[in-house]
């Protein structure tokens, strides 16, 4: 897939200090874009922008997804600074508390976490991203959305807890969110675009080494070379699933309703994917969107 280089444009991704999030940030900096890592830690924070392409082009905004204060805190440094060219919606909790535990907004901790407190923290930011001539703003789905239905009205505070149903329906509710959200700016008029992606399957043994955030023991890296091509078809690094993220940001040319994914589901270079009817339903768009803004108090898209 063709991409654009990213020379002269920042772009802000949240929990770019390990995992996935890392490589998508590590991959857009090779691409020229500086970078804003938004993360909790400074210390970590300096050490993953050490890693990148010209360090020194890049910088850290402090941002903890669970606290509120530190949230609004960001977005309105953010929304009242520099233009800002792309955002990617990345961080987020993946192993969900083994029992319910309340979040942000008073909602279930993960979807809080996950959804809500990046909506918020995108609501606040959004002049700056306005500033920018085609802003971007990327969130991040899964498939398993195609294992996990989603339940519109039992996705916020859920009667019934589990942990794996509650990371699902976070991811479920990014993408129909994403959906949702482009399909307001491109109705408004706005230059701002919102694109959903998902990684597929991603695994450290398959990640490459990148010390001290991310080192193998020599014995996986061994295993994964001689393995590597049988779990091809089913896992990939989380360098390979991170480049979805990185398609979205930079290809020349987005449809409405975009949707990037590896080509085979699970793994493999990205394409432009279909998703779950339910992330695509613009009536089931309306209704989370409205659920949304309820719990937040506020348009997540501000007046112009």
């Amino acid at each position: 897939m063709n991409t654009s280089r990213l020379e002269g444009q920042s772009v802000i991704v949240t929990g770019a200090t390990s995992g996935i999030g890392f490589f998508i940030a590590e991959g857009l900096a090779r691409l020229g874009a500086q970078i804003i890592v938004a993360a909790r830690s400074a210390e970590r924070a300096q050490t993953a922008i050490a890693l990148f392409p010209e360090p020194g082009r890049h910088r850290h905004l402090e941002l903890d997804l669970s606290d509120l204060a530190s949230v609004r805190a960001a977005g309105s440094r953010v929304g009242t600074g520099q233009p800002v060219h792309g955002l990617v919606m990345n961080a987020g909790v993946i192993a969900a508390h083994p029992s319910y535990v309340e979040g942000p907004f008073g909602v279930e901790s993960t979807v809080g976490v996950n959804v809500l407190a990046h909506l918020e923290f995108l609501r606040l930011s959004f002049p700056a991203l306005m500033r920018a001539p085609a802003a971007r703003v990327v969130s991040t789905g899964s498939f398993l959305t195609r294992k996990i239905p989603f339940d519109a009205e039992d996705w916020l505070t859920p009667g019934s807890y589990r942990p794996r149903v509650a990371y699902a329906a976070s991811k479920h509710a990014a993408e129909i969110l994403g959906f949702e959200l482009d399909r307001r700016l491109i109705g408004g008029g706005s230059p701002v675009r919102s694109i959903v992606s998902h990684p597929g399957s991603a695994i450290d043994a398959l990640t490459p080494d990148r010390p001290p955030l991310h080192q193998r023991p020599a014995v996986v890296r061994a295993l994964a070379t001689v393995m590597g091509p049988v779990f091809s078809k089913v896992a990939q690094g989380k360098d390979v699933a991170a480049q979805p993220v990185i398609a979205a940001m930079t290809a020349p040319v987005v449809p409405a309703d975009a949707y990037f994914g590896p080509r085979t589901g699970a793994t493999g270079t990205p394409i432009l994917a279909s998703p779950v009817p339910t992330s695509l339903s613009p009536e089931l768009g309306r209704h989370v969107w409205t659920q949304v803004e309820e719990r937040l108090g506020a348009s997540i898209i501000p007046e112009q």
